[in-house]
């Protein structure tokens, strides 16, 4: 393992998208492009990019890989130790949805800095579930202990993780690895083209 930890790179997608199935296609293509780019920023080899039956991201050549599309922005990060990134979108939230995710405890430490905490909470948990492979049946068992400027800390099954998170104007993006290392992230302001994920 590096002393640095992992590069997140985060893309816009195209202004005009398809729609339906074809939409979901360019996201995934694009999502798996900021992955590869992830992957040349830190001199990683170009992974294979495979998931088992229940769709969780293989490891490849000692790298572990995560990626995350919201409907306008894309992020993808590889590691050498378990990782998970989420972005998503700010928006409106029902009230019963801001239940689900955050118990009474963990809205007070949001309260406490101002935040209501749902966007925050939804992206950081989501990175952990990620990072462990689990899917979002085990929510219930992510816990917030501690809320920073930009890090959550969060409790799985008794294992500690902080959750670096990446605010942008309109949207959050998180990221969990195993050894908890700070991320290092390329932000891009256009679309990643296939060229942009292969070294010169």
């Amino acid at each position: 393992m590096s002393a640095q930890g992992p590069v997140i790179v985060i893309a816009p997608l195209p202004s005009v998208l398809p729609r339906g199935r074809e939409r979901v296609e360019l996201q995934r293509d694009h999502a798996r492009r900021a992955v590869r780019r992830s992957a040349l920023a830190q001199n990683a080899p170009r992974l294979a990019l495979r998931k088992n039956v229940d769709e969780v991201p293989q490891p490849d050549q000692g790298w572990h890989w995560s990626l995350s599309h919201s409907p306008s922005r894309v992020a993808g990060v590889v590691s050498p130790s378990r990782v998970g990134v989420d972005v998503e979108e700010a928006r409106a939230v029902r009230a019963d949805m801001i239940d689900r995710i955050l118990d009474e405890r963990e809205k007070a430490l949001f309260e406490e800095r101002g935040e209501d905490g749902f966007l925050r909470t939804w992206t950081g948990k989501e990175a952990l579930l990620k990072e462990f492979g689990v899917g979002l049946q085990a929510l219930s068992r992510c816990r917030i202990e501690r809320v920073d400027a930009d890090t959550l800390e969060l409790r799985f099954d008794g294992q500690r993780r902080v959750v670096y998170q990446r605010f942008f104007p309109d949207h959050v993006v998180s990221i969990c690895s195993q050894d908890s290392s700070e991320p290092r992230y390329e932000v891009w302001d256009a679309p990643l083209a296939p060229s942009e994920e292969r070294a010169p």
